[in-house]
């Protein structure tokens, strides 16, 4: 996690969201989304965050990201999907894992790329994505 007396790198934007119910257990599901950008400057990357009330532990929270260049002379060669897991450990601690990303981008335009986790973990991009992530963790209330 970022230091709190560092200024934030990213500004998190949050866009919208939506509810309806899960179909195996009736449960309330949830899904928000938004955009992360350099501080006071471009836009690097979008984000959706689904999950559903009472099953934080299993199956988890999807956190989707599309990480890459936007704007005008941009298009989704110019991004990837990442996909996370976020789970509620039984001590209550929470974890978040990168997971392969094709499923969840199989019918997203939005990036030519669903990365594998191997794609991510232990290469340049992991700083990136968790530097994000930490950014929409503390500046997206709107999560469980």
């Amino acid at each position: 996690m970022t230091n709190q007396a560092d200024p934030p790198a990213f500004e998190v934007e949050t866009l919208g969201e939506s509810s309806g119910h899960c179909d195996c257990c009736g449960n309330e599901s949830r899904r928000v989304w938004g955009m992360v950008h350099h501080q006071g400057g471009p836009s690097v990357a979008a984000y959706w965050m689904h999950w559903t009330a009472g099953h934080l532990s299993e199956p988890g929270a999807n956190l989707d990201l599309i990480v890459g260049k936007w704007g005008d002379s941009t298009d989704a060669h110019d991004r990837v999907g990442v996909a996370l897991v976020h789970r509620q450990l039984e001590d209550g601690t929470p974890s978040l894992m990168v997971v392969d990303a094709d499923d969840r981008f199989s019918n997203v335009d939005l990036a030519a790329t669903a990365l594998k986790r191997r794609d991510v973990i232990n290469t340049p991009l992991a700083e990136q994505v968790f530097s994000v992530v930490d950014a929409i963790y503390l500046q997206d209330g709107r999560f469980f």
